[in-house]
């Protein structure tokens, strides 16, 4: 039976883990989510409405978009020309969520600003400038993932912004239950770890003494002393604990299976993750539903990967549009 004290002991633990997760996934990683979602949002956009996003953005800073197009024997080797003062700045937009921005792409934008006599450059991408691209930057202003997202957020029609934040709170509401079971399990074994299992059963008790046997009147010492009793000896607690349940799979490995195992069905080309929650599959010229409805049964196959975005990728030589499908939702 337990008691009162352990359990004291492990819904403290709990609570102080719990509490502490909790708060930390609703104030920093449900906004985390927010953005991720946004930036794959503003990924499949057409290129034209994503960069209107940015120029629209970058109106604060007080730029405007040029009449002109860039000129390339000019050596404006950029996407858009900006104004800004009477000047001109050249922007380039790099649409990708997993676009890497290194130093030659910086280096070739500031080359182009010098050519073409322009005041400066901007360079935005969705997905992450390197360290070494920030550190050569010089007169080129940098603006990556989490950047461009603060800017063009409250630039978004209301019912997008909604959705995206309705999705994120759904994926934290869950996390945080889980973590709760995380957290009183923790506390369990914190608790019995600090002994509070052992008391349950109180004090461990000495083990009983053996009657002294008195020795033959031929041993006896002749000053007349009896033996003296030998001291008790008591049993060491046992230090044994349970071994632990061996765990699950990590998102990871379950990505790494899934690829292999949607790459290996009919009418599938191969498989890879764009992104942490988005799966990309290229498929065959002669792909047909049914062996598409296959992607769907390999993926419902994991409790947190089955809700993750497909973008089933057409042969070129088929025709065939880019589409997008969710086989479970959150």
């Amino acid at each position: 039976m337990l008691t009162v004290p352990f359990l004291v002991t492990a819904l403290v633990i709990a609570l102080v883990l719990g509490a502490g997760l909790s708060a930390w996934l609703w104030r920093v990683q449900c906004r985390k989510w927010v953005m991720e979602a946004g930036l794959r949002t503003l990924a499949v956009m057409r290129w034209r409405e994503f960069s209107r996003f940015v120029i629209e953005a970058l109106q604060a800073q007080g730029f405007e978009a040029s009449r002109l197009e860039p000129s390339a024997d000019r050596g404006q080797k950029a996407d858009l020309l900006l104004n800004r003062d009477g000047q001109t700045w050249l922007l380039t937009c790099k649409q990708g969520v997993d676009y890497r921005v290194g130093r030659p792409m910086v280096e070739e934008l500031a080359s182009a600003v010098r050519a073409s006599g322009a005041s400066g450059g901007i360079l935005t991408t969705l997905g992450r400038i390197e360290p070494d691209a920030r550190r050569h930057a010089g007169a080129i202003e940098l603006l990556d993932g989490p950047m461009l997202w603060t800017l063009i957020d409250p630039l978004l029609p209301p019912s997008v912004h909604t959705d995206l934040v309705a999705r994120a709170h759904r994926r934290t509401l869950r996390a945080i239950g889980l973590g709760w079971v995380a957290a009183l399990a923790a506390g369990v074994a914190l608790a019995m770890l600090l002994g509070g299992l052992r008391s349950a059963g109180g004090d461990p008790k000495p083990a009983p003494v053996p009657p002294m046997v008195a020795p033959p009147a031929s041993q006896m010492p002749l000053t007349g002393r009896g033996v003296e009793p030998a001291a008790p000896v008591i049993a060491a607690p046992s230090t044994d604990t349970p071994a632990g349940a061996t765990e699950p799979a990590s998102d990871a490995e379950q990505r790494e299976q899934i690829e292999r195992d949607i790459a290996a069905l009919p009418g599938v080309v191969d498989a890879g993750w764009a992104t942490r929650s988005t799966l990309v599959v290229h498929l065959m010229p002669d792909a047909t539903d049914d062996q598409i409805d296959g992607v769907c049964e390999v993926l419902e196959r994991s409790e947190s990967l089955g809700a993750s975005r497909v973008q089933l990728q057409p042969a070129p030589s088929s025709g065939q549009p880019v589409r997008f499908m969710q086989c479970r939702v959150y």
